[in-house]
């Protein structure tokens, strides 16, 4: 396997995207977790400081209403409170309606020049603005919090305090970097966590891989291992043993379907030989060589009905469509078949009774119906001694038809009947290849009753006859009552 193959094996397996997804989606989590703490850290912060130069606003005008007009001993006494302060990082002044300051704490105030006034703000009542502005040459923004007040002389004027954010920035910051060293362990924790749970995840997924890369034609009884857990993986394993049961019984069936094939053709094929080299071996009359002729005949026919047969239900195990549907009398289509019959048990002493039934119009293939018919005749009148009954009845159901065909011959013995469908099984071996049985009428029966819609049960017991009941569905024919 070249590095490229190991890299896009690596790359796709399911492990190797479960992590990747894994941490992905813890990435995107922890980044929404850290985005939303860090926006309300931020505003919890902005609300402090709002809340903050308020309250230093009321002290602000307290100082200013204190000492009236004097704005030089206002700026004095404000410059050395806050003077005494280790950062100067809180800022005050007042403002006159043209925007001009009054009073100011800071000799070069640059905050001032970046006031602006709201629209309608000399007729609207009194309430706070809070602004955040950056004074030029400063690295960080200041905020201000500013309201129009009315002096103690009644002068209409803007109160204003300012507060440096440069140590809500430095925490903003820090927890920003903190934040990315969090998202960073976290992502690295997932990919490590990640393939460890995909890692034992899919463990059994491996070992049903390398049970199922075990199995061949020749280890068919190889079954993938189960935990019994009952989770995803035991019910693939679960279902892939039943899929090896069906495959496996279909290999057995066919390797078995072979060999028989095998043997049956074998037996004619033979006898032609034989045939051919007792013609061969000295001088024949006409007549000796019309008598092997004439026998070789009845093996070619025998040959001609198995291939037959055996492309037929080729044909209909490959799903091609066996059938020609048309609208049929069904009770006339037995009927005819039973007449053919009739003779033919006659002349083996059994009486073959058809009891009149309710005419039916019915969808199906008349050949095919009267060839199912026939093979159950067939093997009624070859397994019944002379003396014997065999009976035949057509009954109407509303949604199908019920044919049995019984008989009071000699049965079949109980451990038979689940295997009388098989092909080339026989119940009786010397008897059936007397009467040139191949042991394919039954599921020839079965395919053309299958192909009909509908299914075909046995009931037999050694020694008291045997009875073949096929339910055929109606599939939407009418039936006309007498």
């Amino acid at each position: 396997m070249s590095f490229e193959q190991m890299k896009h094996k690596r790359t796709s397996s399911i492990g190797t995207r479960l992590t990747v997804l894994g941490a992905g989606l813890t990435l995107a989590i922890c980044t929404l977790l850290c985005l939303g703490l860090y926006f309300g850290l931020s505003y919890s912060i902005q609300r402090e400081v709002d809340t903050f130069l308020e309250g230093e606003i009321s002290e602000f005008m307290l100082t200013v209403n204190e000492h009236g007009e004097d704005t030089e001993e206002i700026e004095q006494h404000l410059r050395q409170e806050l003077g005494s302060r280790k950062r100067r990082d809180i800022g005050f002044r007042l403002l006159d309606p043209d925007g001009k300051v009054i009073v100011s704490s800071e000799s070069d105030d640059k905050v001032a020049a970046l006031w602006e006034f709201p629209k309608g703000w000399t007729n609207e009542p009194s309430h706070f603005v809070y602004r955040t502005v950056k004074p030029s040459g400063s690295k960080q923004p200041v905020r201000t919090c500013s309201i129009r007040v009315v002096t103690k002389t009644g002068q209409i004027a803007t109160a204003q305090a300012s507060y440096n954010l440069d140590r809500t920035q430095e925490s903003l910051a820090f927890f920003r970097l903190a934040c990315a060293i969090a998202l960073g362990c976290g992502v690295l924790l997932s990919l490590g966590a990640g393939y460890f749970i995909a890692q034992r995840s899919l463990r059994p997924a491996r070992t049903l891989i390398g049970a199922a890369q075990r199995i061949n034609a020749q280890r068919l009884r190889e079954r993938v291992p189960t935990t019994g857990s009952g989770d995803e993986l035991d019910q693939l394993a679960v279902a892939l043993n039943e899929m090896l049961n069906r495959i496996e019984h279909h290999v057995r069936q066919m390797q078995q379907f072979t060999a028989d094939a095998s043997h049956e053709l074998r037996t004619p094929l033979a006898a032609l030989r034989g045939n051919a080299e007792v013609a061969l071996n000295r001088e024949r009359s006409a007549e000796e060589l019309r008598e092997v002729v004439e026998n070789s005949i009845e093996h070619y026919d025998r040959l001609a009905r198995i291939a037959e047969d055996l492309l037929l239900l080729a044909r209909a195990d490959a799903g091609h469509h066996v059938l020609r549907m048309e609208k049929i009398e069904l009770g006339g289509t037995i009927k005819r078949a039973v007449d053919l019959y009739e003779p033919l048990a006659r002349d083996n002493g059994i009486e073959l009774d058809f009891r009149k039934c309710t005419e039916i119009k019915f969808e199906g293939d008349k050949g095919r119906l009267r060839q199912l018919v026939g093979n159950l005749l067939d093997n009624a009148i070859r397994h019944t001694n002379a003396g014997g009954l065999i009976s035949v009845s057509l009954d109407v159901g509303n949604e199908a038809v019920k044919l049995e065909v019984k008989d009071t011959g000699t049965g079949i013995p109980e451990e038979h009947l689940t295997r009388v469908f098989d092909r080339f099984y026989r119940v009786d071996s010397a008897r059936s290849a007397q009467h040139g049985g191949a042991g394919l009428g039954l599921p020839i029966c079965r395919m053309i009753a299958e192909c009909h819609g509908g299914n075909i049960n046995i009931f037999s017991h050694s020694g008291q006859g045997t009875s073949v009941v096929v339910t055929l569905p109606i599939n939407g024919g009418t039936v006309q009552r007498p």
